[in-house]
């Protein structure tokens, strides 16, 4: 199956179904205030009019929630500063359609939810101004909800929303209310302040590890350096020697120690003396690791997702064949805040605090280790420290919940940085061979790309996997649905390598590999045929007029072809994913073999926009992730183990290594794309075909660390 096709029937359909479907059901007939005011699933409204957002998604610092209640606010009629946002309970009417959880991720946040959001208050309005016209016996027709009121111009009167809403609760809400036209709109699609930032800004911010509840101890995880290793036994009695050490709990995949204090759990987790199983991969390091990466992309068998053309009769007629072979390594998402969970048990009945993307998974595992149904489990989700994808798996909270049961108190469970690096979860270790045929004129006549590396999907939806036809969308993620055009024949190829670090989504994903993967190569095409790398782009792209002004768009407006200072250098790239196009320009210069990277250019195609000063933010985010991961970071592996174990030794980027990042947003009117992934795939093979432009020396392997630029 093509990737384009598993979206359109797993991801893309629900979205398409969220845009169709009724906002929410209507709600039961409420006395007086009711539930609280509620209007909808996602809107409640006080007797003062304030408004509260029950929000979809996480806040990872991605301002998601700041663009819900624009949304909200411009559709309902009332101010962006009425507005307050909560992260609702899982529940039907908060979960994505299709695969019906409550998750952040895919760069969904927005692309997802905003034509819910947007019906859902809509509806709201819509009885607000019913319950207006019955109270002012006036036509429904001569009312408008504005400024957190329905006004009726004709007489002057109007009445606040928190005095209708009693009577409008009782009312059922349309289907398909009537939404505002996008000229309409005064909030939405303009920059506003993030809800998030002044309480951070203060240090009041409330991440899981600031959650404090009444009597509650603290945990540190002993979890296993070699991957996949399980408990054998361990020694208590220097862990319990710790002043403040209350008891020691084996927990799924290791042993915690629960205190009354942070510091007094880790130095009783270092204390513990902890035995584990031997495994067959004790052995393993990050040699033998390429080593299987090559050897798959050698092998003859290998799924075939992509297969236009007779490639073997174009490759043989092809007056040159341009090929090479790139790799990269495991990386980890390295998030300042580190796994953590709180838990507290009452009965049968059980509350999380956690900065999770997976509220569904969350409130499942949780009941699953406390044997209670799902419905007597509270979800808080807390703010985090960063997500990239990484807190999509949920083992903290089981691991948390089986201490609380065992202490009897509300118990916070803590990852040590050494184990948040040694737990896999990495972006998966990846290799490519690519091949492109040319003509006698340099033109692309074909091209074949084989990736080889671990699935993804086998270890976040490894029910998928159990279907021998079924490919990871993730493993030729932005390559078997380019909009690259080939000429006669084009085939992409996966060859699945498993390997014990367990394989997770990492900001952009499998777009992540294969941007620097082609978008590399393609500089080499271009080298090859003689042409500029641009204009070799512009001939892939010719029949696609979106694609060509995001490409053009940032050749433009970075100088692309005009005089650079002296030692200055530029390389180009594009790439789609998430719905979003994105093409970037680097300029780099290189200095005693050390790269500065001076400027990078975006031209960034997300359909529309909710808030630009929040798009610009996230791109700024992806530049610099992109080029931390391509300049510094890697996991390696030695005796079945990651030797990285915390930012000692996996270097990320520092303040003076940002460049200066021009984001051009353009609103094209097209579907709704992500912001948060799509602008890190372009970031390294930019900067590496500059560094071709400046050197001759063609990166095929990251991180740059390590390897000579002069």
């Amino acid at each position: 199956m093509e990737r384009r096709a598993f979206l359109t029937a797993t991801l893309l359909v629900p979205v398409a179904a969220l845009a169709q479907a009724p906002a929410a059901p209507p709600p039961p007939t409420i006395a007086g205030q009711g539930a609280n005011g509620a209007l909808s699933a996602f809107l409640r409204i006080a007797a003062d009019g304030s408004v509260t957002l029950l929000t979809t998604t996480s806040e990872l610092g991605q301002g998601t929630h700041t663009a819900h209640a624009q949304i909200v606010a411009d559709e309902l009629g009332c101010a962006l500063s009425a507005v307050r946002v909560e992260v609702g309970q899982p529940e039907p009417a908060l979960r994505l359609a299709g695969v019906n959880e409550m998750y952040t991720g895919a760069s969904f946040g927005i692309r997802a939810w905003a034509p819910r959001l947007r019906r859902g208050a809509a509806a709201a309005r819509t009885v607000l101004v019913q319950a207006a016209a019955s109270r002012l016996g006036v036509p429904e027709a001569e009312l408008v909800a504005t400024e957190g009121q329905v006004r009726h111009a004709a007489s002057g009167r109007s009445i606040p929303f928190g005095e209708l809403v009693e009577a409008a609760s009782r009312l059922p809400l349309p289907e398909m209310p009537a939404m505002k036209a996008a000229s309409e709109r005064r909030i939405s699609g303009s920059s506003a302040p993030r809800f998030d930032i002044p309480a951070k800004t203060r240090g009041a911010a409330t991440y899981g590890v600031d959650v404090r509840l009444p009597g509650m101890l603290f945990a540190v995880a002993r979890l296993p350096e070699v991957f996949g290793a399980e408990l054998d036994s361990f020694d208590a009695a220097p862990a319990m020697a710790i002043p403040g050490v209350v008891r020691v709990v084996p927990i799924p995949r290791g042993v915690a120690v629960a205190a009354n204090s942070t510091w007094a759990a880790m130095r009783g987790a270092e204390a513990l003396v902890v035995r584990w199983k031997a495994t067959p991969h004790d052995g393993l390091d990050s040699a033998g690791v390429s080593a299987r990466l090559h050897a798959a992309l050698a092998q003859p068998e290998a799924q075939r997702p992509k297969n236009d053309g007779d490639w073997e009769a174009v490759r043989a007629a092809a007056a040159r064949v341009v090929s090479a072979t790139y790799e990269v390594p495991y990386l980890a998402h390295a998030p300042m805040e580190t796994e953590n969970a709180t838990v507290r048990i009452n009965g049968d009945r059980a509350e999380i605090w956690a900065p999770t993307q997976h509220q569904d998974w969350c409130v499942r595992d949780v009941g699953q280790a406390l044997g209670i149904p799902p419905a007597n489990v509270t979800m808080h989700s807390t703010l985090a420290g960063g997500g990239f994808g990484r807190r999509l798996h949920v083992e903290i909270a089981t691991q948390a919940a089986v201490v609380a049961r065992a202490t009897g108190r509300p118990t916070q469970l803590l990852w040590r940085r050494e184990d948040e690096f040694a737990q896999g979860y990495y972006r998966p270790a990846f290799a490519a061979r690519m091949e492109a045929a040319l003509d006698a004129q340099g033109r692309v006549t074909g091209f074949a790309i084989r990736g080889a590396g671990g699935s993804v999907m086998a270890d976040y939806r490894p029910a998928l996997m159990r279907n021998p036809a079924f490919v990871d969308p993730f493993a030729l993620q932005s390559v078997a649905d380019t909009r690259y055009r080939f000429g006669q024949a084009f085939r992409a190829e996966y060859a699945r390598v498993d390997l014990p670090p367990k394989n997770w989504l990492w900001r952009s994903v499998g777009s992540s590999q294969y941007g620097f993967f082609v978008e590399s190569f393609l500089d080499e095409v271009a080298h090859a045929a003689g042409k500029d790398p641009l204009a070799l782009r512009r001939e892939l792209l010719a029949h696609d007029a979106r694609a060509l002004t995001v490409l053009n768009t940032a050749a433009e407006r970075g100088g692309w072809g005009t005089p650079l200072p002296a030692g200055r250098h530029r390389g180009i790239a594009y790439m789609e994913a998430y719905g979003s196009l994105c093409a970037e320009v680097a300029e780099i210069s290189i200095t005693s073999g050390e790269l500065r990277v001076h400027k990078v250019t975006v031209a960034f195609d997300c359909g529309d926009v909710v808030n630009p000063d929040t798009v610009a933010a996230q791109i700024q985010g992806s530049v610099v992730w992109g080029l931390s991961s391509m300049k510094h970071e890697k996991i390696t592996l030695k005796n079945g183990r990651a030797e990285q174990r915390n930012f000692d030794s996996y270097r990320v980027a520092r303040i003076d290594e940002a460049p200066v990042v021009e984001t051009h947003i353009i609103r094209s009117g097209q579907p709704l794309g992500g912001v948060g992934e799509p602008a890190v795939p372009p970031l390294a093979p930019a900067v590496c075909n500059a560094i071709f432009a400046a050197t001759g020396r063609r990166i095929r392997q990251l991180p740059l660390e390590g390897q000579p630029l002069s």
